[in-house]
C-alpha cells in the first residue's frame, strides 16, 4: 500500500499477517541505505505472533524520494503515519541500526504511540564521540556504485557476505533491492547520495543517551558483536553499561553475528523480539 508521510512524501508500505486488532503489532524500520526487504527472512516467523508493518523510509526503496525531512522528527513523523494509515494500535516498533535510532526518538517523544521499541545494533552510542563531523562524512560516506553492472554489483554481494552469510539468490534479491537497475543492466542506488548524507548528518547530530533519558516504556537493544571490529565492539559495550546505569527502563542483550542480524540471523532475532513482548511489554 502507499502510505502518505508527514510533507505528503508517499511511503511504500506492506502489510504482513492477519486483520487490525487481531494480533499484536509490530512496525519495522530498516536502517540507512537499506530496505523494508531487510526483514523478509524474519517475517515467516514474526507473522505467527504478530500483525507485521514494514515500509521504505523516505528517500529509500520505493518510497518518495524528496531532498529534505531527513532529521529524526520528520521521520519520525513518517512512522507515526504508517501507524495509523495500516490501524496498527500502540505496536512495539523494532529498527536497525539507523531504524533503531529512529525507533527510540518514536518511543521516547510519543509514548502513547507504542507499547515498546527493539533497538537492533543502533540507538545507544554517540557517533560524535568516536569522529567528528569530518570523519564520518568521509569515512561513512556511500560508495560510487552507480553504473556498475547488475553481475559485477552481484560478485560483490557474494565476496562481501561470503564470510558470514550464505549468499542465496534469496539474500541476493534482499540486497538488490537497495539499487534500481536499468534496461542496460546498470545499477543506480535508490538513496540518493545527496539524501545519504542528509541522514548521515542526523545521525552525528542524535544524541540517544539523552534520548534513553527520556523513556517511558520498555525497549531492548539486541546488540551484534564479537564478528567485527573490535574498537566498535568497545564503544558498543562502553554504551550499553551507560544505557544500564542510566535508569531508562532499556534491557541489553547481545548476539554474537554482523551488523546485519536480520539477514544473518533472523531465527535469533525474532527470538529476541517474541520474548521482548512477552516479558516486557503489557
Amino acid at each position: 500500500m502507499r502510505v502518505r508521510g508527514a510533507g505528503g512524501v508517499m511511503l511504500a508500505a506492506r502489510v504482513h499477517g492477519g486483520r487490525a486488532g487481531s494480533a499484536p503489532g509490530l512496525l519495522l524500520h530498516h536502517g540507512l541505505a537499506s530496505s523494508q526487504r531487510i526483514w523478509d527472512l524474519m517475517l515467516p516467523r514474526l507473522t505467527r505472533t504478530f500483525r507485521v508493518v514494514t515500509y521504505d523510509a523516505r528517500g529509500h526503496g520505493r518510497s518518495g524520494k524528496p531532498s529534505s525531512g531527513y532529521g529524526f522528527a520528520t521521520v519520525v513523523d513518517d512512522a507515526r503515519a504508517v501507524i495509523r494509515a495500516t490501524e496498527l494500535r500502540r505496536p512495539v516498533v523494532a529498527g536497525h541500526s539507523w531504524g533503531a535510532m529512529a525507533a527510540l526518538d518514536l518511543a521516547a517523544h510519543h509514548p502513547t504511540s507504542v507499547l515498546g521499541a527493539v533497538l537492533v545494533d543502533g540507538g545507544i552510542g554517540r557517533l560524535r564521540e568516536s569522529m567528528d563531523w569530518h570523519t564520518a562524512k568521509e569515512q561513512l560516506a556511500p560508495p560510487h556504485l552507480a553504473g556498475m553492472d547488475v553481475d559485477e554489483f552481484r560478485r560483490m554481494i557474494r565476496t562481501f557476505l561470503v564470510d558470514s552469510v550464505e549468499v542465496t539468490s534469496r539474500i541476493e534479491e534482499i540486497v538488490l533491492s537497495v539499487m534500481h537497475v536499468g534496461r542496460d543492466g546498470r545499477i543506480r542506488p535508490r538513496l540518493s547520495r545527496a539524501n545519504h548524507l542528509r541522514i548521515l548528518r542526523a545521525i552525528w547530530l542524535q544524541d540517544p543517551d539523552e534520548l534513553l533519558r527520556r523513556l517511558s516504556v520498555p525497549a531492548l537493544a539486541v546488540l551484534a558483536h564479537g564478528a567485527g571490529d573490535p574498537g566498535w565492539d568497545a564503544r558498543k559495550r562502553r554504551a550499553a553499561r551507560r544505557a544500564a546505569a542510566s535508569g531508562a527502563p532499556v534491557r541489553v542483550s547481545w548476539i554474537t553475528g554482523i551488523h546485519d542480524l536480520p539477514l544473518q540471523r533472523p531465527d535469533a532475532l525474532s527470538a529476541r523480539i517474541e520474548r521482548f513482548l512477552d516479558e516486557a511489554v503489557p
